[in-house]
């Protein structure tokens, strides 16, 4: 009887045009462990975590140098594609300084990539173009990394974000260059931050770098978050913006802008017409410009909230901070909260505060104290 009820039911599935198939299996991810040097590995390892996703490990305190890039790409490693974290401990990325003809950055994450960094260093990149040591349009996450010693002849001496989401979390931005002489052209030889990109900054460095134009620390053109972080030497040889220069939305917190110099204006930070900057408990202390605005330049909105400006410099006016109205433009809007001015010069006029006719300076709490020649000039309500 019981053969009799499975042949029916046999008869029934068949008859009903069921099909019973094993479950489909599930793709394993491309995991990966390099042997210390085996640069020819990890390009190999890149490629499958492309197709598959996975985690490469790198070997520790160990240095993979690339000779050339990867199939005339200008990148050392594959675009990365996919879903990838490279593992390193305490290890470094490097373009080989024994074949200085060769011109490529290090990383390149694709749009739709998504690449995080961790315990790794990216240093060495010169490429012809933006991004000497990563150019990200997707996804880019840098957990204690570093990434030092890069050139572009465009823009992101070290890191250029055009139009993706890049974050770094206790990782250093360190002595990269955006060049190119005799033209002097390059901008922001740190960090470039195009029109379309997010860039957030979380107890992180960015020191030391240096770029012909604007931006010699950051240049952003789009959302820029800076929390706990530090923006300290960086130098904008021709123009403005020091240690950052915005055309976009920035908003800066627990920070410290220090000791940086830009030509023109801007020597801590300059905001374009079109810029938009919210700074809170930052400290901006020691920078210098060539022109206008040692700390910072705004010639669009900007707001300072429990801060401090403190023995910055400019050669012109504006030791401080110059609030500077551009023909044709909204104005120029500045607002102090709760925000100290001391111990700022300027050569001409305002070492605390310049503000030029037709902008507007609203002071709310705070004090604008001992500055040289001055505390303020033009149209400042509540300076002494």
């Amino acid at each position: 009887m019981k053969k009799c009820l499975v042949v029916a039911g046999s008869a029934l599935v068949a008859s009903l045009g069921v099909a019973v198939t094993a479950p489909p299996a599930v793709a394993q991810k491309a995991n990966a462990s390099i042997a210390c040097g085996d640069a020819a590995g990890l390009i190999a390892a890149v490629g499958r975590a492309n197709a598959h996703g996975g985690v490469i490990t790198l070997a520790k305190r160990c240095t993979y140098r690339f000779a050339h890039d990867f199939n005339g790409s200008g990148t050392a490693l594959p675009a990365i594609t996919g879903k990838v974290t490279i593992m390193g401990q305490d290890s470094a990325l490097v373009r080989s300084s024994h074949h200085a003809a060769s011109r490529f950055r290090l990383l390149a994450v694709a749009a739709g990539g998504s690449l995080t960094l961790r315990g790794t260093t990216v240093e060495g990149g010169l490429i012809m173009g933006n991004g000497g040591g990563i150019r990200n349009r997707g996804t880019l996450r840098l957990e204690h990394s570093t990434v030092a010693g890069n050139y572009a002849t465009g823009r992101g001496g070290g890191i250029s974000n055009e139009g993706g989401h890049a974050t770094l979390v206790n990782s250093r931005v360190l002595t990269n260059v955006a060049s190119n002489p005799p033209r002097f052209i390059g901008d922001g030889g740190g960090i470039n931050n195009n029109a379309s990109g997010t860039l957030r900054l979380t107890n992180s460095t960015v020191a030391g770098n240096t770029a012909d134009e604007d931006g010699g620390g950051i240049l952003n053109e789009g959302r820029l978050i800076v929390e706990g972080s530090r923006i300290a030497n960086n130098e904008a040889r021709e123009d403005d913006g020091g240690g950052i220069n915005t055309y976009g939305h920035a908003t800066i917190r627990d920070s410290s802008i220090t000791e940086n110099w830009a030509a023109m204006e801007g020597g801590g930070l300059a905001n374009s017409e079109d810029g938009t900057v919210d700074v809170q408990r930052t400290s901006f202390v020691s920078n210098q410009a060539g022109h206008d605005a040692g700390a910072l330049n705004n010639e669009g909105t900007a707001t300072l909230r429990d801060s401090q400006v403190l023995k910055n410099r400019a050669g012109r006016n504006g030791g401080g901070l110059n609030n500077e109205q551009e023909p044709r433009t909204d104005t120029a809007r500045l607002t102090l909260d709760r925000t100290t001015v001391s111990g700022n010069r300027a050569s001409g006029q305002g070492g605390g505060i310049h503000n030029w006719p037709g902008a507007v300076v609203t002071l709310k709490g705070g004090g604008v104290s001992l500055n040289k020649p001055s505390n303020c000039t033009g149209r400042v309500p509540g300076c002494a």
